[in-house]
């Protein structure tokens, strides 16, 4: 245990906080005869249809006309403040979402040049940030918005409390219904087509994302008409689920092949045309690997300690089936399986679910870890059969499994807990089908509300990418094995900056409140087998596998946040000659930590391991971590004095301390020249780029859990409301008293926030750490090898 336990901040005192960042980017509108000629025969034809007897049922009829009950889409530039508090204002007028976009400048919208020597001009390279507002009238709302643009567009005042109104129509860039361009994504498309051509006149599995309407009633309606259409057009309505506290109301439903094969040619499909659909998604489906190459390890428990008796879990793994009785696991986990997911899975083909629950109780075989001394709680949630990949239930809802399996954990009214003491949930996986673009998913939703909710820090995997690459730097195979080690490198890492967009992480890891964790280009394997045509990319072991989803996330947020091991993943060629393209090589012996797996005889024995690679096994060594900083902190005996920690508060310590000690480890100004822009005096927005591939870095856990003597840590915790600060006043520890020496300051600030779905301000709550005096009266100034300042992280070091 910690021969130097950490500290405890002193008791804080309120203060004022300091006044936020104002201002932002400035941006030009066009004029108001422009924004007149451009609108104005819309809203003129939607009055006249509206003062016609039966226009309401006129407008329903034409699918492309703005209508009662049909969403609306306001696409502006830049924000409108207030504006929600102006739609409440008009009865009948329900705000249903709003979103970012961006679009490139054009004549009429444009953003304001700030650069030296260009001031007032505007820059035409340089996309303009927007907002898409979602609103659903009814025909009095309609005839009252009809009624606004008449009274702006004649130069008159729209009365008190719609000015909101004014800078809406002045800023607008279109006005349209949400049609079947917003409904059927470009991806959905892709995945019709994909099951068309694996499994012709089959119908085709697929999410269906409802608008969701605080009334029951509504609600009740809109799922009764789409099972008419889906019914109708010969399908069935699989699975429903609806989660009031993240705006969720979604369904799995089957579409015959022949009506896919129309949506596919875009045309007008009662599904794409349905006012209650928001989106047609492919079916969330959260899987593991397929192929391993396990062994017999007669040494794979050897001196393995028992779970301390009475000990009760604090974490939780969700993931496919363990094979309980293996050496390693055995007496270790508490299964809880109220689906008996066990009936469905093959046991030589339990393999994530093993191996996560290895990793996360003893650490890479390879590295000789002690094991965690208290069991560890698993929920299955994929099943598997003879010859295929772990799954979850396909005829699920995954999103409705994640909800049950988490109240089912700390409980309901009505339902007592199965693991109340549990308060860190491992889910190391993540949907292929769902990589992250601006909107946050339905499940990284639901974990950032359990998170608030229930006090849990959810450690979830960044997600596997493995799309080939295309490395243009090379021409083929030969010249990339002759390359320099820093060439390839350097190539590679160009190859995923130019493919960021394609390469980002997979849902649900842009939750805010999880700590989303990336694979680290490192491992312990002391030989590696089978590296024939497979070559090693890169010589840094702080950089990010080639398959690791890259960030940023929601609102360029860091993530994934912190990079723990996930193998020393090779690549293979995948096509070479007028281009070189590589795919990623499997683990076999080759990388990766080894862990244990089930026997792929049938024969039962329990000895076998495996080598595990990817996010998901970073996020197992995640969990274990925050596991081991947890028992450090409860380690009374050992003098910690933090062992009377709230409860409350434990999950949100430990993301904290698992976090703080995430250091760049030199390879910033590599990735800075790499991720550009050139312009180094554009630092901010230069490590803002290098954040998509090392986020904070790569913790140093031994160093979270203990003081030394040339360090001290120290660690608070409370609950601060809205518009308050805490004011803290550290000592100078003794030992850096007068010591002339180089000394440096991190601060790291962690919290769970409520959230609110559809809000562009979709996290409610913001903290920011600063100093109360400048820093250069003590000397000190930002450390420039690390991520900017940024509030949204709230993390700071400076030397």
């Amino acid at each position: 245990m910690p021969a130097r336990p950490l500290l405890i901040l002193p008791t804080p005192s309120l203060a004022i906080p300091p006044p936020g960042g104002r201002g932002g980017e400035k941006l030009r509108f066009p004029s108001r005869g422009r924004q007149t000629g451009q609108f104005g025969p819309l809203f003129t034809q939607l009055r006249n249809v509206l003062n016609r007897q039966g226009g309401g049922l006129e407008l329903r009829n034409d699918p492309s006309s703005l209508a009662p009950d049909r969403v609306i889409v306001f696409e502006i530039a830049g924000t409108v403040a207030d504006f929600l508090k102006a739609v409440a204002r008009i009865d009948g007028l329900e705000f249903m979402a709003e979103y970012e976009a961006d679009f490139p400048a054009d004549e009429h919208f444009a953003v304001e040049d700030k650069r030296k020597g260009r001031e007032g001009q505007y820059r035409m390279d340089k996309d303009v940030s927007g907002r898409f507002y979602l609103a659903m009238p009814n025909t009095r709302a309609l005839d009252e918005l009809v009624r606004l643009w008449e009274r702006w567009q004649a130069g008159q005042a729209l009365g008190k409390g719609y000015a909101p109104f004014s800078h809406l129509f002045q800023q607008l860039r279109a006005l349209r219904p949400w049609g079947p361009q917003d409904r059927v994504p470009d991806d959905t498309v892709a995945y019709w087509r994909e099951e068309a051509g694996r499994n012709p006149n089959q119908p085709v599995r697929t999410e269906v994302e409802l608008w969701f309407r605080n009334n029951e009633n509504r609600r009740r309606a809109a799922s009764r008409t789409l099972g008419e259409i889906v019914t109708g057009a010969g399908g069935q309505v699989v699975h429903e689920a609806i989660i009031p506290e993240i705006a969720y109301h979604g369904t799995l439903i089957d579409i015959p092949a022949a009506e896919v094969q129309r949506l596919i040619e875009h045309e007008a499909v009662s599904l794409a045309l349905a006012d209650d659909v928001m989106f047609l998604r492919p079916q969330t489906t959260l899987r593991g690997p397929l192929e391993i190459e396990p062994g017999a390890d007669a040494a794979a428990a050897d001196g393995r300690a028992r779970p301390l008796a009475g000990e009760r879990p604090i974490a939780a793994l969700l993931d496919g089936v363990p094979v309980q009785a293996h050496s390693l696991l055995d007496g270790r986990i508490i299964l809880d399986d109220p689906d008996d997911l066990q009936s469905r899975a093959i046991v030589q083909r339990r393999i994530h679910g093993t191996a996560m629950a290895s990793l996360i109780l003893h650490g890479d075989q390879n590295n000789g870890s002690a094991s965690i001394r208290r069991p560890l709680y698993v929920r299955p949630l994929m099943i598997t059969h003879e010859h295929g990949y772990e799954h979850t239930d396909r005829d699920k809802l995954v999103i409705d499994t994640v909800y049950r399996a988490v109240t089912r954990i700390k409980g309901t009214e009505g339902q007592e807990a199965t693991a109340p003491t549990v308060f860190l949930v491992n889910l190391s996986m993540g949907d292929a089908r769902r990589p992250f673009t601006r909107i946050v998913s339905p499940l990284a939703r639901l974990v950032d509300f359990l998170s608030d909710r229930y006090g849990i820090l959810f450690l979830v995997s960044g997600g596997n990418v493995h799309h080939d690459l295309s490395i243009a730097d090379f021409q083929d195979w030969d010249a990339f094995e002759r390359a320099t080690p820093e060439a390839r490198e350097r190539a590679v890492l160009k190859a995923l900056n130019a493919a960021k967009h394609e390469r980002t992480i997979l849902s649900p890891a842009e939750s805010l409140n999880a700590l989303t964790i990336g694979a680290q280009h490192h491992d312990h394997l002391a030989q590696r087998q089978g590296g024939q045509n497979a070559i090693d990319p890169f010589q840094d072991d702080s950089l990010p596998n080639v398959s690791s989803g890259l960030g940023l996330g929601h609102r360029r947020m860091i993530k994934p946040e912190i990079y723990l091991p996930g193998g020393r993943e090779f690549v293979r060629m995948k096509r070479s000659g007028n281009g070189l393209a590589v795919s990623i090589a499997s683990p076999q012996r080759l990388y990766g930590l080894k862990a244990a797996a089930p026997d792929p005889s049938g024969q039962g024995r329990l000895n076998y391991t495996a080598l595990s690679d990817g996010t998901s096994s970073a996020t197992a060594l995640g969990t274990r971590a925050a596991h081991q900083i947890f028992d450090a902190l409860m380690d009374r005996e050992g003098g910690s004095m933090l062992a009377d920690i709230d409860p409350e508060f434990y999950a949100v310590v430990v993301k904290c301390l698992l976090l703080h000690s995430a250091r760049w480890n030199g390879n910033d100004e590599l990735l800075k020249e790499i991720c550009g822009p050139e312009d180094r005096r554009r630092h901010v927005e230069r490590a803002e780029n290098s954040c998509r591939f090392i986020g904070f870095g790569v913790p140093k856990i031994a160093e979270v859990v203990e003081c030394s003597e040339n360090r001290a840590t120290l660690v608070g915790f409370g609950a601060l409301a809205p518009d308050n600060a805490h004011r803290y006043r550290v000592p100078l520890p003794a030992c850096l008293e007068r010591v002339t020496d180089p000394r440096s300051l991190t601060v790291t600030v962690a919290w769970f926030s409520p959230v609110k779905p559809g809000h562009q301000s979709y996290r409610c709550v913001r903290l920011e750490a600063a100093p109360l005096h400048p820093l250069e009266v003590l000397g000190v100034e930002r450390r420039k090898g690390q991520p900017a300042d940024v509030v949204r992280q709230a993390r700071q070091c400076f030397s």
